[in-house]
């Protein structure tokens, strides 16, 4: 079942990503064309250069705009399988007991809880006396 909701979100995030892409074409399509042909209208240089000018400002700011919102909406789509998946894995709270102490795993890992073991300083591990040397064996 988790794969099926991965799967679904990633294809809902490549549909929208397909159309976010249109989108941006048709903007960027559009405002090249008013950008091009900003003399038709007006007459005065001036205001043709603003016109230039602003279409180009919009051209950008929506591409960032369309960005921006794709990447929004493509984690919205993809945070509804990740909390279903979050959901379906916690395990069952159980009644009762809560085991304490060492528990052993299938793979033979020792697992201990916070209170069952103890850091030391490091002057807790020290011997007594000179530290005895240990000579190679031959």
């Amino acid at each position: 079942m988790r794969r099926l909701l991965w799967a679904a979100g990633w294809v809902g995030v490549f549909f929208w990503s397909l159309l976010a892409f249109a989108t941006y074409g048709l903007i960027d399509v559009i405002a090249g064309a008013f950008m091009r042909n900003a003399d038709v209208f007006s007459a005065d240089p001036g205001t043709v250069e603003f016109l230039f000018n602003a279409f180009g400002w919009i051209r950008g700011f929506s591409s960032s705009a369309i960005l921006v919102v794709w990447g929004v909406v493509s984690l919205a789509i993809l945070s509804v399988p990740w909390l279903f998946d979050r959901l379906a894995s916690q395990p069952a709270p159980s009644r009762g007991q809560v085991p304490r102490g060492p528990t052993l795993r299938p793979d033979g890992v020792i697992d201990l809880g916070p209170g069952d073991y103890s850091v030391a300083g490091p002057a807790a591990g020290r011997r007594p006396g000179p530290t005895p040397r240990i000579e190679p064996r031959s």
